[in-house]
């Protein structure tokens, strides 16, 4: 199926390009073609734009990259069209490897010669189902991308007998910060509350399993800018009723976000996780005061966190009501939205809010920041002092190599520590000078 027009960049996805990596929709496409198993992805464009998205996918999800195929049209393609091109490329593929189905996309420029790409593919009568898509490249965001792939996947289910007590989880993707974890976190917290997880597209789902996901009796979007669409798509087709809630951030918010699926689904049954909750909370305040009477309570002058909007404003929820005193709150969200924390004190959107965003940098002295190497790149250039936590790609002045996600209760436990860990760090450096 093709999905026809092009996305166009606003200027604030320009100048969100320095604050996240992967902004192009064509990467955001690709990440989630590759994350079905089976599939491929062939990019009838450039190599830069192969290369761009290609590491992006590959520097998370091993062996990703064997999956891609980039044709490099010509120049004289971009005159001419890019068939010659494509069936290059498709010769390649019956000679090399045999995907169970194959993604075509067009980057920016090579959208703008308008080959039917889907009639070419059906010339070639290639024994496998293909689909194709105008990603746009700079043309377009990340996010855009993403969402626009998870779309016309959505047109290819089929309507299915609904299965009580279940959800799909949309607007994740393993390629996010901790993603795959984040998501088998919540997928956990959920079915410990009696409630069916069919799909979670953009996960490492099968093609089969997505195809299941008009079975649920709700759709849970957890990142709007990833997954709304799709839920809005589902809901005209379908009938399937969607609820936007963000992601589970702290234990306390945790029970808060299961309690808004248990509105939508009266048939979750919460005191399994309440009761793991409990616990957890009073191991956390146990060590939280032990703690305190040694170094003196967690407290940073001023907090910044910067990042997509899910994860901006629920770790900021969780720091201010759950885990640290500050004096000022600063939340500089890396998709521009509409959301107004409560527990923030100044709200930037990254591209709208740029000279404000310069100001919070200008005026930092000292503190904590959640967010990417990026904020800790640029606070390095300013010669300022800071603590950092990453929450976000890029990670690249941080490794993981567990399987802890940020999210849910036991993400509440893993950043709790992680809050503890660069305070006590900071004194024993103060020690040392």
């Amino acid at each position: 199926m093709e999905i026809k027009g092009v996305l166009l960049m606003p200027q604030y996805e320009w100048g969100a390009a320095c604050h996240f990596s992967g902004t192009c929709a064509l990467t955001g496409s690709a990440t989630f073609f590759v994350s079905i198993p089976g599939s491929y992805v062939m990019v009838n464009g450039p190599l830069w734009c192969y290369f761009y998205a290609m590491r992006h996918v590959e520097s998370v999800i091993p062996g990703a990259a064997s999956r891609f195929y980039c044709t490099q049209p010509s120049q004289t393609s971009l005159i001419y069209g890019t068939e010659q091109d494509l069936n290059e490329g498709f010769e390649y593929l019956k000679k090399n490897v045999s995907p169970e189905r194959l993604f075509i996309q067009n980057n920016c420029s090579i959208s703008m010669v308008g080959d039917d790409l889907k009639g070419i593919a059906a010339k070639a009568k290639l024994p496998y189902p293909v689909y194709t898509m105008d990603s746009g490249g700079l043309s377009g965001s990340f996010e855009g991308g993403y969402s626009k792939a998870l779309v016309l996947v959505v047109n290819e289910m089929k309507a299915q007998k609904t299965v009580d007590n279940s959800v799909n989880i949309l607007g994740l993707s393993n390629t996010m910060f901790r993603g795959m974890a984040n998501g088998k976190e919540i997928t956990r917290i959920l079915e410990e509350s009696g409630i069916s997880v069919i799909s979670t597209p953009g996960l490492g789902d099968k093609w089969e399993q997505i195809m299941e996901a008009p079975k649920a009796a709700l759709n849970v979007v957890v990142r709007d800018e990833l997954g709304l669409s799709a839920a809005e798509k589902m809901k005209e087709i379908f009938g399937i009723p969607y609820i936007s809630i963000g992601l589970p951030f702290g234990i306390d918010g945790t029970i808060d976000w299961l309690s808004q699926v248990k509105k939508a689904l009266p048939g979750l049954e919460l005191s399994k996780v309440e009761c793991e909750a409990k616990e957890k909370k009073e191991k956390l305040k146990h060590i939280g005061s032990n703690n305190e009477s040694m170094w003196g309570p967690l407290w940073f002058d001023r907090i910044l966190v910067s990042a997509p909007p899910s994860e901006a404003m629920g770790i900021a929820d969780a720091i201010r009501n759950e885990w640290v005193d500050t004096e000022k709150l600063i939340i500089h969200f890396l998709v521009p939205c509409d959301l107004n924390p409560r527990s923030a004190d100044i709200i930037r959107n990254v591209g709208k809010d740029d000279q404000g965003i310069k100001e919070d940098y200008d005026a930092w002295v000292d503190g904590l920041v959640l967010g990417s190497s990026h904020e800790a790149a640029r606070l390095i250039r300013l010669q300022k002092k800071f603590m950092s936590i990453n929450i976000t790609r890029p990670s690249y002045n941080e490794v993981a190599v567990d399987d802890l996600p940020i999210c849910g209760l036991r993400g509440a436990e893993y950043l709790f520590g992680r809050l503890w860990n660069v305070k006590l760090f900071r004194r024993m450096e103060e020690q040392k000078t």
